[in-house]
């Protein structure tokens, strides 16, 4: 029998025997697939208003409705996973994304793509929040901003996936193709997931479940322990009554909640407006879209590198040095866009500039939210941070149409997108200091330790 068993110090241990890596390597999975679901359709666009004669000015609403679910996912859906459980949230999410991906082709008018890309970004918004929080709590808690970091960089991994399906199957199998393995690939990933993987001991212990639950989950952890009616878990703060998104606001936590939002409204609304709208307000100047593309691409590269250590970033050297550098040299790079076009190198140059600086601002948010929130409200505040940026993934490009609209210099254009980023930097630079040097927390944690 054990009479004490503290989680954090169980859950922190170099080794706790394969299923911290079943667990990691499966939430990545969900990511990548979170990803390539997203970006499929913008590959099958042109295929699907051929078929379905949907004309181009509709496809904008298309694209949008994955995005808007994926926003309501995240603010509305994922703060489930702090309830009822991170495994049964993520196994849902999964599949409702999968299942809406495959029942998108079946669409024949666009009232019906619109309803079942909305339904996707439902699922899409709900998922990556889940398998972080799962994830990052079967991992010792200095290394969590590091492993949601990793996890966010599949996001954009599924991205080029995407790409790669999409050059492959549209051309041999049409775009129904493409949308037939990005339905059952998650499908399955779902399947093993329910098979396979535990529930967070950390989330059972601070919900208060019975402790033959417990026990169960920890004899995959660690199957040395002998637990009984007696046990009992510390290292892990008790649920509150309190409404999760309240939490986020609770004393201690308010001021730098709103500045964590406000870091990633302005790093996601950059990031899309840059791959949307770019090559259209490059074009005028001379820059053919084909260079434009390229300069994207690389864009996307140094976004993959850089996302995935924007994690390990702000847990080596702390988030007032990383992330306010992150959004500086994102300003730079945008700014840098409106001076150096019609140059196709410069152009290139800072593209390069704006993946890195944004991808690595994103993942640090995203890392900062998975680490900064207790236990009881941490998919909640994943869940928000994501949420929020969706919406400035919204505001973004309307932002910029307005100010095409009133016929602003392309380089003007680029100069308010870098003033967006400067203020995404002043956010972060205003965030309170991490309490210990190498994990941020936002309030005050008076059980958890280490957990």
């Amino acid at each position: 029998m054990t009479g004490t068993v503290h989680l954090g110090e169980l859950m922190g241990r170099p080794r706790i025997g394969p299923v911290r890596a079943l667990v990691v390597v499966l939430c990545a999975l969900v990511a990548l697939f979170d990803g390539m679901d997203l970006q499929i359709i913008g590959l099958a666009a042109p295929a699907i208003a051929a078929d379905l004669r949907i004309p181009a000015a509709s496809l904008g609403a298309v694209f949008s409705a994955a995005i808007a679910g994926m926003a309501i996912g995240g603010l509305v859906l994922a703060p489930l996973a702090d309830r009822v459980g991170r495994k049964v949230v993520l196994v849902a999410a999964v599949l409702c994304f999968g299942a809406f991906t495959l029942a998108t082709m079946a669409a024949n008018a666009v009232t019906a793509l619109l309803a079942f890309r909305f339904a996707t970004g439902l699922g899409l918004g709900a998922a990556i929040p889940s398998a972080i929080s799962l994830a990052s709590e079967f991992v010792p808690a200095h290394r969590r901003a590091t492993v949601a970091g990793l996890l966010f960089a599949g996001f954009p991994v599924g991205g080029v996936l995407a790409g790669l399906l999409g050059s492959r199957l549209i051309p041999t199998a049409g775009w129904h193709g493409l949308f037939l393995v990005g339905g059952i690939a998650p499908l399955v990933v779902a399947v093993v997931v329910v098979v396979s993987l535990p529930e967070s001991p950390v989330f059972l212990v601070a919900r208060r479940a019975p402790v033959r639950r417990i026990a169960r989950t920890l004899a995959r952890v660690a199957p040395e322990l002998t637990i009984d009616a007696s046990t009992r878990f510390t290292g892990v703060e008790q649920r509150e009554r309190r409404a999760p998104v309240g939490q986020l606001f609770a004393t201690g936590r308010r001021a730098n909640t709103l500045l964590l939002w406000a870091a990633s409204f302005t790093s996601f609304g950059v990031l899309v407006v840059n791959s949307s709208w770019t090559p259209t307000l490059l074009a005028p100047l001379g820059v053919p879209v084909a260079r434009t593309a390229v300069a994207l691409a690389l864009f996307n590269a140094g976004s993959v590198v850089a996302t995935a250590a924007g994690g390990w970033l702000i847990t080596r050297f702390g988030v007032r040095r990383v992330l306010p550098s992150a959004f500086a040299l994102a300003a730079a790079g945008v700014t840098g866009i409106g001076v150096a076009a019609p140059s196709v190198s410069g152009v290139i140059g800072m593209q390069i500039l704006i993946g890195v600086g944004l991808g690595c601002a994103s993942s640090g948010v995203i890392g900062l939210a998975a680490v900064a929130y207790r236990t009881a409200i941490r998919s909640t505040g994943v869940g928000w941070a994501l949420g929020v940026g969706r919406v400035g993934s919204f505001v973004g490009p309307l932002l910029v149409a307005a100010l095409v609209a009133a016929a602003w210099p392309v380089a003007g254009v680029f100069a308010v997108l870098g003033a967006v980023c400067l203020v995404g930097g002043l956010a972060a630079a205003a965030l309170r200091q991490a309490r210990h040097a190498r994990q941020a927390r936002m309030g005050p944690s008076p059980s958890e330790g280490t957990a």
